[in-house]
């Protein structure tokens, strides 16, 4: 190791950049502001109206009522249904001749004649039925009005019947086709026996997604047919029904949300033609002889799929509208509609949430950290809006607060990450001039705990020592400009070598490097050690491919270099002048490695390892025994070795009886060892350091035996 050559360094910069700065210094205004823009647009207007806003707030509508659940259905409401059975006569086809409505049903496809309604009505109204709404459209004239007609007029005030608006396409001027809107009413005999005041208007409003969810209680003509209109000449047909089942009025205006008791089939339905088979009528548990339907709400209509009466409800599947009525009726009996919050809380709602999302992104320092909390806080804003829903029949608007949430949190996570990427990529650029990229990393990476090791921490490391032999000489003799440029080229193929496998290049102590693995980070022992040992045989390599290319220019000259390389526990941290301080590692490690490189010369190779290094890479690479040597530092003897090639060259012949000659040595059988050793050594060429040493070691000791504790250790001479 020769003397410490070192530049002094650049001052730091006093600053980031101008807008670096800018950006970290208004960072709250920036996340505060992106919060409120957010906020803002969710409340206009023109977002609202988006279809794909009123889609997914639909979806979130839909999530509410699936979490929620089936609840309890009204025991008051009875559905009399038309079903596939019903329009199947092999189903009653035994029981036509006792009923006359089963011979109408049988003998007529659907649309049946309107006596089959007039006497399912008035079967219904004898066994003690309040209030029975027919949610059929009755709108041509018949022969056998009549009777229907009659039963109408027979029951004021008790009967209600349905009107629609429908919508076909025609071909228009020009080919064009256009909406044409039909209102379909109960004929001109029905609507005076019934009374006008007794017709619902069948359909709601469906939403953008084609679902069902909400009502009003009045509409217009007008209005269902798309055009703007104030008037509310038509009261909507379940609202109607509950009116006359409970003798209140309907509101003159407003309306709701549909609170659905539950998915299709909630309510049981009685198919139409049990109330005319006579067994079914007294033994069906849905009928029970008629007691099923005292002081009920009935509801007749289609639940066959043929008839196509379907509607998308926030419960998966497709319901008949004649559920959906039973459905909104038992909401509006029990006083169980629901409503949307007032304007004032959906946007205070959405308001904290953008705020409680920004708030999190600039206090919370750690990016997943942030990503939970923003989680957390959504998760908070569904069980509470949850909860006004289940408990109280508030549907607080979802998207808004959502979109406010995880658009600010998304930003200002972004923002953060964007702008701590920019700070750290200005940082390295500080950092890699004076330290090395695995320092740099683990700073910019953790620095709580780079902190933390600064004050000092021991660590098991592997620790790469080399120097340039004779560097004194040739620096002595060699042009400036040369010394240096050759040092430069060695340095930059070493360093390559070393960062390549995951090292840490500690210093330059002139022409000696100090590198390490495990003090910033550790891959495992074994693998720090096998990465610090193939570097030292990558650099072999290299330097004898570098010598061949200078040996052939006249401003450089062939070198050569020793390698040492240890694994024990060393203490890391930072050291130095509180205002020059370098990170670096201390203790036995070190010095032992250093002792190792400085070891080679007596041992006329370039590198040598110690015996922990061997233990843990011995099967990843091959290694000649070289010593058992006593060095300066060490109390106690070590085994140490040189490593030949990595474990996929194989070993040379002639190692096995070297290491054979070795065990000799040690058992005092200087002979038949020197004998061994000289034969190797003509093996390997008649010119091997280590082989003639231990010959003449050996014929010493033949001569003049070593004393009885001998342990076959050799004193090194030099540091």
């Amino acid at each position: 190791m020769h003397t410490t050559m070192s530049t002094s360094p650049q001052p730091a910069q006093k600053g980031r950049l101008p807008l670096l700065r800018w950006l970290r210094q208004c960072r709250m205004t920036v996340v505060f502001s992106a919060a409120l823009a957010i906020f803002l647009l969710t409340q206009s207007e023109w977002f609202r109206a988006r279809e794909t806003v009123q889609r997914w707030e639909g979806q979130a509508h839909d999530i509410r009522f699936r979490l929620r659940g089936a609840r309890p259905i009204n025991s008051e409401i009875v559905i009399v249904g038309i079903k596939s059975s019903s329009l199947d006569q092999h189903g009653y086809a035994s029981h036509i001749e006792d009923s006359d409505a089963l011979r109408l049903m049988a003998e007529n496809t659907w649309p049946w004649p309107r006596t089959v309604f007039a006497r399912a009505i008035e079967k219904l109204f004898s066994a003690g039925a309040r209030v029975v709404a027919v949610d059929v459209v009755f709108a041509s004239e018949r022969d056998d009005d009549g009777e229907l007609a009659a039963v109408l007029k027979k029951y004021p005030g008790r009967i209600v019947l349905a009107s629609i608006v429908q919508v076909s396409q025609s071909d228009a001027a020009g080919g064009t086709l256009q909406n044409k809107f039909a209102f379909f009413r109960p004929n001109t005999q029905f609507a005076a026996a019934l009374g006008e005041e007794n017709i619902g208007f069948a359909k709601y409003t469906k939403d953008a997604d084609d679902v069902m969810r909400r009502f009003s209680y009045r509409t217009s003509v007008m209005r269902e047919s798309g055009y703007e209109d104030d008037s509310m000449d038509l009261i909507t047909f379940a609202p109607l029904s509950v009116a006359r089942f409970t003798g209140k009025q309907v509101p003159a205006n407003g309306g709701g949300i549909i609170n659905y008791s539950g998915p299709l089939g909630s309510y049981p339905s009685v198919p139409i033609e049990n109330l005319f088979i006579k067994s079914s009528w007294a033994t069906d548990p849905r009928t029970r002889n008629g007691e099923a339907f005292r002081d009920k709400l009935v509801f007749i209509g289609p639940i066959a799929e043929v008839i196509h009466d379907v509607h998308g409800t926030p419960f998966l599947g497709e319901m008949p509208g004649v559920e959906v009525h039973a459905q909104l009726a038992s909401s509006l009996l029990e006083g169980k509609t629901l409503h949307e919050a007032s304007i004032g809380v959906a946007r205070g709602v959405a308001f904290l949430c953008a705020l409680a999302s920004a708030l999190a992104v600039l206090f919370i320092p750690n990016a997943l950290a942030q990503v939970a909390a923003v989680l957390g806080i959504g998760a908070l804003f569904a069980v509470g809006t949850q909860f006004a829903f289940t408990r109280g029949g508030v549907l607080v608007p979802a998207v808004s607060a959502i979109f406010g949430l995880t658009v600010t949190g998304a930003l200002g996570v972004v923002y953060q990450f964007f702008l701590e990427q920019w700070e750290k990529a200005h940082t390295r650029k500080v950092l890699n001039r004076f330290v090395s990229k695995r320092i740099a990393a683990v700073v910019l990476k953790n620095a709580e705990e780079f902190e933390h090791a600064r004050r000092g921490e021991k660590r098991p490391v592997a620790v790469f020592f080399s120097d340039i032999r004779s560097f004194t000489t040739w620096s002595e003799n060699a042009a400036p400009e040369n010394l240096v440029g050759q040092l430069n080229e060695y340095f930059e193929r070493a360093v390559t070598h070393i960062e390549e496998r995951e090292g840490n290049v500690q210093k330059f102590i002139g022409d000696a490097i100090l590198a390490t693995w495990g003090d910033t980070h550790s891959f495992g022992y074994p693998l720090d050690v096998e990465r610090a040992v193939a570097t030292a045989i990558a650099m072999r390599a290299t330097l004898r491919e570098l010598n061949a290319g200078w040996d052939k220019r006249e401003d450089r000259i062939v070198i050569s270099i020793g390698m040492g390389i240890s694994h024990g526990d060393v203490v890391v941290g930072e050291a130095g002048h509180p205002e020059r301080r370098d990170w670096t590692v201390l203790g036995d490690g070190v010095n032992f490695a250093a002792r190792l490189e400085s070891a080679t010369k007596q041992f006329h190779t370039d590198c040598l390892v110690g015996e922990s290094v061997e233990v843990l890479t011995r099967d990843r690479f091959v290694y000649r025994h070289a010593d058992f040597v006593r060095v300066k530092g060490k109390n106690k003897p070590v085994n140490i070795f040189i490593p030949l090639s990595d474990a996929t060259t194989p070993p040379p012949e002639w190692l096995a009886d070297y290491h054979k000659a070795r065990a000799l040595y040690v058992e005092r059988k200087f002979t038949e060892a020197a004998a061994l050793f000289r034969a190797v050594n003509s093996r390997i060429g008649g010119d091997d350091y280590l082989c003639e040493t231990y010959a003449a070691r050996c014929d010493r000791y033949a001569q003049e035996p070593p004393s009885a504790d001998w342990d076959g250790s050799y004193t090194l001479t030099e540091k």
